[in-house]
């Protein structure tokens, strides 16, 4: 693990529900899982979090504090997924001292990559982040190069088709799913399945379509 190399990350807005649902939406037809749900960055639980985490090769994730402040928002696209990215992150002790939970909105692995660093400078635009945790900085794209960008991606494999020849086997369903500390919709974990400790969220709604 580095040193402090860098200030601590700004601490921005909280994420509630409406936050998660401008991250869900900026990815648009790339988005694909589920509603995204808190995992633990604790360190009890943080290899665990990590292993499953490294399942989900794309996507945009939220990086929180223990008081459920957005610390980090990025993105990742293959090249070891969301568990490579966060792992980076850990390795600076400014940000592993802030980083307790993360939110995950998973993205077809498929989607072309300026696609995925688009829609993380949407979500930026969406929770109005520009200007307001410090130096961080993300993509500006605007509407005409975004349907671009989507229209391009090859379309996505049907669910049980057969793989063309020398095609990798298409990852397993992500598991151990945090139940989110409100009511929810989402489906629990099966009996047996450990659980991580879960995020706090403050004045959050459970419904994605709100």
């Amino acid at each position: 693990m580095n040193g402090d190399c860098c200030a601590e990350p700004v601490a921005g807005p909280v994420v509630d529900a409406g936050v998660l649902r401008h991250a869900w939406t900026a990815l648009g037809p790339l988005r694909c899982g589920d509603w995204p749900a808190p995992y633990s960055l604790q360190p009890p639980h943080r290899k665990e979090t990590l292993a499953v985490l490294d399942e989900v090769l794309a996507g945009v994730y939220l990086a929180v504090d223990a008081d459920s402040r957005l610390r980090w928002l990025g993105k990742a696209h293959r090249d070891g997924g969301i568990g490579a990215r966060l792992r980076d992150h850990l390795r600076h002790l400014e940000r592993a001292r802030v980083f307790t939970g993360v939110f995950v909105v998973e993205a077809d692995p498929f989607s072309p990559p300026q696609a995925i660093e688009a829609a993380e400078g949407r979500a930026a635009d969406a929770i109005g982040l520009r200007s307001r945790m410090g130096t961080r900085r993300w993509p500006a794209v605007t509407h005409a190069q975004w349907l671009a960008l989507v229209t391009s991606r090859p379309g996505r494999r049907v669910p049980g088709s057969i793989p063309a020849p020398g095609a990798a086997p298409a990852a397993p369903p992500l598991q151990h799913v945090l139940p989110i500390t409100h009511t929810s919709t989402r489906r629990q974990p099966s009996p047996g399945k450990r659980k991580y400790r879960p995020v706090q969220l403050s004045n959050s709604r459970s419904h994605q379509d709100q």
